[in-house]
């Protein structure tokens, strides 16, 4: 084979080869493709995030408004009747390990028997079912004369000269102390309550469970207060100086006492107890060149009073210097709430030490009632135009809450939680903080205490000397 047919044949096939139809290649994107396709990508995720966003926005505002309706609703609207879902004959019961049996308290406070743990049992330890045993009433409450209630824990405590009972949400007897008492005097702090014999010489520890300890006194008793855990302080005063005595809950002295020199130191004239025990408030009367002043004073039992004379940790002379601060109290373990005759001044003493800013709230009017839970605090005062009275409802930085005008003849006012109740022996009002009225109604028996009941919203307890009702609203 000569070179010129090889090259023919070379010809004739790249020829062959040229005229072979290709198969398209695929062709790669370009770096500007690529970025417009993650671009793509991502505009779907922000819109699908945005989506997410909007339903989540759409969900929210609905409950929101959903909700907001219902309050406005359920703060708007009046209940115009009642049915009573149950009744109760109130009547005074004795036990056989009360008055006559219970734990006897020697001059120090300390039972008798020496035995602290007697002192905290329950009544009725140690009987078959439990309960405290019950022997037939001597007496009608009405018939002592003096009939009183006072909340307690989720419930309500009654007392009179003769005794003391706990009632629950249903109206059932819990437990009932006998005693007997020319003046008796409560105070409620949590789960634990004093019930002392004013210018008498003995108390009553009790706590939900029932009665844990009783003390008595040398000296007559003017004023007693409690913790939520129990320990007990009580003034008692001579003719020269006032002597306040702590106690534990069993009744036991604790051996912690303070002196106040009437000519020196002053006159206390409400005291309190913070929610742990460890400190005390006192409003105090005393004279400084010739006139007659106020101040609130705060005195510490735990280590940090041991550091300093007689346990003294602050006090203000100015705040009240022109005031009298006729009850002081605790609303919190952190707030200390004083009622003038000018107004309202609330105390921070969540670091202890009482801070010396503390916020006042002046009232110009004259204050008719006031009344406070842990959450707000409030007065009742003479209204200037309009309603008779009005009624103010303040937080426990001294904010304003809540007012209410009002013409109505009553005889206590209580608050439950956002809801104001004012009542007298016949009949109640019930308002929203933000001055609705909710309900008003009469009733056929003497009332001598209102409060919610176990459906906060639509029920209320209702108690007399002689019954004690809980009727629903409607």
């Amino acid at each position: 084979m000569n070179d010129m047919g090889f090259m023919d044949r070379e010809s004739k096939k790249r020829q062959l080869r040229r005229n072979i139809v290709q198969p398209p290649q695929e062709e790669r994107p370009s770096r500007y493709e690529e970025e417009d396709s993650e671009e793509v990508i991502r505009q779907v995720h922000r819109e699908r995030r945005k989506k997410r966003i909007l339903t989540t926005v759409m969900t929210v505002l609905f409950l929101a408004v959903t909700g907001f309706c219902f309050y406005k609703y359920q703060s708007e609207y009046e209940y115009t009747g009642y049915d009573v879902a149950w009744e109760r004959p109130m009547r005074y019961t004795g036990a056989e390990n009360s008055a006559e049996n219970a734990p006897e308290a020697g001059e120090n406070g300390t039972p008798e028997n020496g035995d602290p743990e007697a002192a905290n049992a329950p009544e009725g330890a140690g009987e078959d079912d439990g309960q405290p045993p019950q022997i037939t009433p001597s007496k009608s409450v009405s018939e002592s004369g003096f009939v009183k209630y006072a909340y307690f824990g989720e419930n309500m405590i009654r007392y009179t000269k003769d005794g003391a009972s706990y009632i629950d949400g249903a109206g059932k007897t819990v437990w009932t102390q006998s005693f007997e008492m020319k003046t008796p005097v409560i105070n409620v702090n949590g789960d634990y309550a004093v019930i002392a014999d004013q210018q008498g010489n003995q108390l009553y520890i009790c706590s939900t469970a029932g009665c844990t300890g009783v003390a008595k006194t040398q000296l007559p008793i003017t004023k007693a207060a409690v913790s939520s855990r129990g320990i007990t302080a009580a003034v008692v005063e001579d003719s020269s100086a006032c002597y306040i005595f702590y106690f534990k809950k069993d009744g036991e002295e604790l051996g912690i006492n303070i002196k106040m020199l009437l000519s020196g130191d002053g006159y206390p004239v409400d005291i309190a107890l913070s929610p742990d025990g460890k400190q005390i408030v006192m409003s105090v009367m005393y004279m400084k060149n010739g006139t007659l002043k106020n101040k609130v004073v705060f005195y510490d039992f735990s280590e940090i009073g041991k550091n300093v004379n007689n346990r003294f940790i602050g006090g203000f002379e100015e705040k009240f210097d022109d005031k009298m601060a006729a009850r002081v109290v605790y609303l919190n373990q952190e707030t200390v709430c004083a009622f003038s005759d000018k107004g309202l001044t609330f105390i921070s003493v969540k670091n202890v030490i009482p801070d010396s800013t503390v916020v006042t709230v002046p009232v110009e009017e004259e204050i008719k009632s006031i009344f406070y839970s842990d959450k707000y605090a409030g007065v009742v005062v003479e209204n200037g135009s309009g309603n008779p009275s009005r009624l103010d409802v303040y937080t426990t930085d001294g904010k304003l809450a809540g007012t209410v005008d009002f013409d109505y003849d009553y005889a206590g006012v209580e608050i439950d939680g956002d809801r104001v109740i004012l009542y007298n022996e016949e009949s109640c009002r019930v308002y929203s903080l933000d001055g609705h009225l909710k309900f008003q109604g009469q009733f056929d028996f003497s009332v001598s205490c209102v409060r919610s009941g176990k459906n906060h919203g639509n029920s209320l307890i209702v108690a007399g000397s002689e019954v004690m009702k809980e009727i629903k609203l409607k």
